[in-house]
């Protein structure tokens, strides 16, 4: 995962809780482990005192997240949203094709047919299906950097000239779960997307050329195509997850040459297959439409907002940072030890939708010195120690974090705070709203069970 200094937690948002508030409630922790009923530290058995304290202050913050690398795996996403709560967001795609192999012919005197691109679905997908999109297709006129990671917020110039033979770009209504009919015969769910014929017959001239002969030389004349959803759908609009690796992601080409005594048809396939670099580009078009909690704490840091609620978007857009400023006086007590500690972080189920429902699992992350993110001692348990699913029953997620807290009070990591995200950022599509901590009725909250030994 790549990491980001956040400003916000440095300078702005955290700094304040760092030092006016840890000095007025000193005295504040140090009374309540004594007189339990007065913060609600209750007493559960006295032989053995053990406590429980679910009082523990939070502080919490939307921000803008770090891009993802999106380069790895199978998958790509494409698609275009407009969320009421978040605004509008867009995942295009950069991609190369290649050669079939060295040395490739199309045969004696090609004739163009028709030149096809083919995009394969997973079936995965988040918004409304119904809403048309408009895919516009280009080609690069730059290649690929030569990195081995690519993010999601990665800009390749592409010559303008439209690709797809509808001027307006091609109109399709997403299917990811339905097969198609092509030429007879039924297949997978797919995108097929009509090419203008310039592009085909620049294949039929690369024919017996330097372009075929092999990879570099084929790079240097076919650099990439880049996979742009319009920016205005005419409803909800959706995300879908794409198969970069099957037979069928591919440019068809179709001609014709001639044989022994004939001419023949073909169709050939340039694949998009493990060696060609490709990635996803995210776009968040700004906040003008977005909820106003929302819009208060990305542009003004806003914490009386982020008390109420707290928004967290996948793909590297929106993730809550949180910050635990008064662990540092639990440290003081003698002889303490964490029986257990969770974190329980419940939806705000006003802004689920059944076409965009809450993200089915969340990770919590440590936040280093360096303003990096690590993954918590307890991550490495299990997701069933360390949880972070969607309780669809309660609507709320659930995280055990006793190891990283008994951490923070041994001293082994500074406390710098957390930050909660989508889990798998690079392939899931959703978000979900949640309840800030500072809320009178279920709030986000950190529930301690511990003992304190004579």
């Amino acid at each position: 995962m790549k990491t980001l200094t956040n400003p916000r937690h440095r300078g702005v948002f955290f700094a304040p809780f760092k030092t006016v508030l840890v000095l007025a409630t000193l005295l504040v922790f140090v009374h309540a482990c004594d007189e339990s009923d007065e913060i609600g530290l209750d007493l559960v058995d006295t032989r053995a005192q053990l406590h429980t304290l679910d009082t523990l202050t939070i502080r919490a913050m939307t921000i803008v997240d770090d891009s993802v690398a999106m380069n790895f795996g199978a998958t790509n996403i494409l698609g275009i949203i407009n969320d009421p709560v978040f605004g509008k967001t867009r995942a295009s795609i950069y991609t190369q094709t290649r050669l079939p192999m060295n040395n490739f012919s199309l045969g004696e005197d090609p004739e163009l047919d028709s030149i096809h691109l083919v995009l394969s679905y997973t079936g995965n997908y988040y918004g409304a299906l119904q809403t048309p999109q408009y895919l516009r297709v280009y080609e690069l006129a730059e290649s690929f950097p030569e990195a081995d990671t690519l993010f999601s917020n990665l800009f390749i110039p592409h010559d303008p000239q439209l690709l797809t033979r509808a001027r307006d770009g091609h109109r399709f209504v997403p299917a990811p779960i339905d097969s198609v009919m092509v030429d007879s015969i039924m297949q997978p769910p797919q995108i097929r997307v009509p090419l203008n014929f310039w592009l085909g017959q620049k294949y039929i001239d690369a024919n017996d050329t330097e372009a075929f002969e092999n990879v570099p030389g084929y790079l240097e004349s076919f650099k990439g195509l880049y996979l742009m959803p319009d920016i205005s759908p005419d409803g909800t609009g959706s995300k879908y997850q794409l198969n970069m690796l099957t037979t069928l992601t591919s440019l068809e080409l179709y001609y014709r040459y001639s044989g022994e005594d004939t001419i023949m048809s073909r169709m050939q396939r340039f694949p998009i297959n493990e060696f060609s670099k490709r990635t996803t580009r995210i776009e968040h078009f700004g906040y003008e439409e977005a909820n106003e909690a929302l819009r208060a704490q990305i542009l003004h840091q806003d914490e009386q907002m982020a008390d109420s609620l707290l928004f967290l978007q996948s793909l590297g857009l929106h993730r809550a940072n949180i910050f635990l400023p008064y662990v540092d006086q639990l440290a003081d007590i003698p002889k303490l030890l964490i029986n257990k500690a969770e974190l329980i972080v419940p939806v705000a189920t006003e802004f689920v939708e059944d076409q965009l429902p809450a993200s089915r699992e969340l990770l919590l992350l440590r936040i280093d010195e360096d303003g990096d993110l690590q993954f918590l001692e307890d991550y490495h348990v299990g997701i069933n120690y360390f949880g972070g699913r969607l309780d669809e029953n309660k609507m709320q997620y659930r995280f055990n974090v006793t190891k990283y807290f008994q951490q923070l009070l041994d001293g082994e990591h500074p406390n710098d705070g957390l930050a909660l995200v989508v889990a798998g950022a690079s392939e899931d599509m959703s978000r979900v709203v949640l309840h800030g901590p500072g809320r009178t009725e279920e709030p986000m909250r950190l529930v301690l069970y511990y003992s304190v030994f004579d």
